[in-house]
């Protein structure tokens, strides 16, 4: 066992991607940092200076113990700090990125019990959300499948995506908690709105297998959840309108919100930030923006 810190690096990733509910996701080259150390005390302890929430510690206490019961590795006590770039309840894997940092540390620590395939099911079992489990470790554009009867994980399918890319990220100063996002799903959707989902779906995965990115600004339609998630992002679709007329392939609303995404030609990125932004800043509301590529690599150790 490694008694030093260990500290983990871990992408954003963008969930959904239009209509794929719960299955597909991208990490992107956005970070946060989670730094984990094994103690003698038998809690856990929070390291860092900011002040850091109930439910964070209730993470890393599940992250913990799922990680000892996966690998059967004696307990012990830990201390932990998180930080970075990645804006919180803002649809960019926060949450997973603290979940996903915590079972790698302790994965370095006790020498790499697990492979990334058997870290990815671990976190997704605690995570729920495998369209950000999977990119968020795996890296690239991944397809998650899982068990249609108990929603447990099976395996990821991923493709690496090239530079020739950049994905514009506007997260707006509000925020949606994935729990109210949730919430405000239809129980039934009408069939002829799953027929359309579905195949945007399958053109999606195809371009994105493919690398057939020109063809996105026709593949992009979700009838699952972005139309009822309106109320709680307004102003989404007119920024990713706002993109796509600035040069922008297509774009979506990452994960639950509040960040919208438009995937852009390389060079048409500055334009289509501006243009995004600037829907937020004609109502009065304050954002910040990120010009990313893909993360292939997932969640690595740092330093």
């Amino acid at each position: 066992m490694i008694d030093a810190p260990v500290t983990v690096q871990t992408p954003a990733s963008t969930s959904n991607c239009g209509p794929g509910f719960d299955a597909l996701g991208i990490a992107l080259s956005l970070y946060n940092f989670v730094r984990v150390q094994a103690i003698d005390e038998p809690e856990v302890i929070y390291a860092g200076q900011d002040e850091m929430p109930e439910s964070s510690f209730d993470m890393v206490q599940q992250a913990q113990a799922a990680f000892h019961q996966a690998t059967g590795v004696a307990e012990h006590g830990l201390a932990f700090d998180i930080w970075g770039e990645i804006p919180i309840a803002r649809g960019l894997g926060s949450s997973a990125t603290l979940r996903a940092g915590v079972t790698a540390g302790l994965n370095l620590i006790h020498g790499v019990p697990l492979d990334r395939e058997q870290l990815t099911r671990l976190v997704c079992g605690l995570d729920h959300s495998p369209d950000n489990s999977c990119p968020l470790i795996q890296g690239g554009f991944c397809v998650a499948r899982t068990d249609p009867e108990t929603g447990q994980y099976l395996y990821t399918l991923r493709h690496e995506v090239g530079p020739e890319v950049r994905f514009v990220v506007v997260s707006p100063e509000t925020r949606v908690l994935t729990s109210d996002a949730r919430d405000i799903l239809p129980d039934e959707l009408p069939f002829h709105d799953v027929i359309r989902s579905i195949n945007s779906v399958a053109s999606i995965v195809s371009i994105f297998a493919t690398r057939q990115y020109d063809l996105l600004g026709k593949a992009v339609t979700d009838y699952v959840h972005t139309p009822y998630r309106a109320k709680l992002n307004p102003f989404s679709k007119e920024a990713i309108d706002a993109g796509i007329a600035s040069g922008a392939y297509t774009g979506w609303l990452s994960g639950s919100g509040s960040s919208v995404l438009c995937v852009s030609p390389s060079e048409q990125a500055d334009e289509v930030a501006a243009a995004m932004q600037a829907v937020f800043e004609t109502q009065g509301i304050g954002s910040r923006v990120f010009k990313l590529e893909v993360d292939n690599d997932g969640v690595q150790q740092s330093g």
